[in-house]
């Protein structure tokens, strides 16, 4: 009788373990973070001699900043020969890579991209004359560029310059298309910008929320964004946080006042509306029910 229940017990025990293990497994993956800005880097660079920030960054046509916070180097921050740096895996700005080939130039990749020289140039910080190193990465621009509105369905979008408050971190993206889809690069970028404070995640920003951060854009031309807050990482636990799934942002316009962005915001549907006056911003969240705030 003895052995029948060590047996059952042993086969119960096996159970357990082998259903703790498949919990684990579904807990790991859903904790991985849904991260718009690759985290992981396109490769390794080995510094050489004479090599800076600045350098290597334009040869992978990469931004120095990112360059700087990917691998924890603080501003001004002399790099050593021979040390291992990790290379962002995101242009500097939006376009597709082109790596360098023996007898390319400016002119001659402009060509064969249906670009101009001049456009080539301006995206990657060079002259339309200058010679090229072969291996370097070059950007090349998106059509139509990031700086004029576009018509979709009788609408005129600009694109939005945005700042990150907290680091300064300045860019100017296009959210969506000429045919009114969703730009991915932009969204993207915006994440990014709109990153935990604390640690740096990164999650890809709900796209009804970035349909209303168009729209209230619209309404002050060539203004831009700046960003309070955008994910949380730390509200997990929080009652209700919008901050912690990508779908809320805190943020303000200069020269705008917050009760005139929080109108806008109000106008949005399905959208959670917080007007803080006293600390200068206003909550902007995409939800199932509308509301508003004032506090």
């Amino acid at each position: 009788m003895s052995g029948l229940v060590n047996r059952v017990t042993r086969g119960f025990g096996r159970a357990v373990l082998v259903r703790a293990a498949i919990v684990a497994s579904l807990l790991a993956v859903l904790a991985v973070p849904q991260t718009a800005y690759p985290r992981g880097a396109r490769k390794t660079h080995v510094v050489k001699p004479g090599e800076s920030v600045a350098k290597v960054a334009d040869f992978y046509a990469v931004s120095q900043r990112d360059l700087r916070e990917m691998n924890g180097l603080s501003k001004g921050q002399p790099l050593k020969v021979g040390q291992k740096i990790k290379i962002p895996n995101v242009l500097r700005v939006p376009g597709k890579p082109y790596k360098v080939k023996k007898g390319d130039s400016v002119a001659s990749i402009a060509a064969r991209f249906k670009r101009t020289a001049r456009e080539i140039a301006h995206a990657n910080k060079i002259k339309e004359g200058s010679s090229l190193e072969i291996g370097r990465t070059l950007v090349i621009p998106d059509k139509g560029g990031t700086t004029k509105g576009i018509k979709v369905k009788g609408r005129v979008i600009k694109p939005i310059v945005f700042l990150r408050v907290r680091t300064g971190e300045r860019e100017k993206l296009r959210l969506f298309t000429k045919q009114g889809e969703l730009n991915k690069h932009g969204q993207m970028r915006l994440s990014y910008l709109a990153r935990d404070k604390i640690d740096g995640k990164v999650k890809r920003l709900n796209f009804r929320l970035v349909q209303m951060i168009q729209a209230v854009a619209e309404e002050f031309p060539d203004k831009p964004i700046e960003i309070i807050s955008g994910y949380r990482a730390q509200d997990v636990g929080g009652e209700e946080s919008q901050h912690a799934f990508g779908r809320a942002i805190d943020f303000r316009i200069p020269g705008v006042p917050t009760r005139h962005v929080f109108r806008a915001c109000k106008k949005q549907k399905r959208a959670g509306c917080g007007h803080y006056p006293k600390d200068g911003f206003v909550h902007m969240d995409a939800r199932e029910e509308s509301a508003s705030w004032v506090h």
